[in-house]
């Protein structure tokens, strides 16, 4: 187990990091492009200004992890181990990642790029979306109940094929949720 330590300017591109634990660490400026971090497991981690593009989670474990201005393009998170998952997002670019089927209540969002991001069959409610970007993402069976969108933007969901009940949008995010009837709405 790795306690405590601060990885600064790391080059772990295509390494394989499989059935490692991290507790209390700090990754700043660390490429991780196409690394291997299955069945690993991050307690109480940072991500800072790192490249986590195309990383592989099968059955990796994240329990309060935080993720600052990082590119994590093309990662699917289904693969993640869900138990006691706590993640948190900020200024992210997820562009083309998946979170189908992912059970990820709560998770916070904040000025993350989620271009054609799938969310299909995943739980998200209670969630928050502040100041996303959600254009082409899929929404499909997706649980949003009681999530928080009124920053959100982009963003195309089907209120007949997704759970809304409580979900906040604001005024101009309707737009989002009548797409599919062709509406001009002004």
């Amino acid at each position: 187990m790795v306690l405590d330590t601060t990885f600064k300017k790391e080059d772990h591109s295509g390494s394989f990091y499989t059935h490692k634990e991290f507790e209390n660490c700090r990754f700043e400026n660390c490429d991780f492009t196409d690394a291997d971090l299955s069945n690993s497991c991050f307690n109480e981690c940072v991500f800072v200004d790192c490249n986590l593009t195309k990383v592989r989670l099968k059955n990796t474990t994240f329990n309060d992890a935080r993720f600052v201005d990082c590119k994590m393009i093309g990662i699917i998170f289904s693969e993640m181990n869900f138990f006691l998952v706590s993640l948190q997002f900020e200024n992210c670019n997820l562009e083309f990642s998946s979170f189908a089927n992912a059970n990820l209540k709560a998770t916070p969002f904040n000025d993350c790029k989620l271009t054609d991001v799938d969310f299909t069959d995943a739980d998200f409610s209670q969630g928050l979306f502040a100041n996303c970007d959600l254009k082409n993402a899929i929404f499909d069976q997706t649980d949003i109940t009681k999530a928080d969108l009124t920053t959100a933007y982009n963003f195309s969901i089907d209120p007949e094929e997704n759970q809304l009940k409580g979900a906040k949008f604001s005024k101009d995010g309707l737009a989002g949720l009548l797409k599919k009837y062709k509406l001009d709405i002004r």
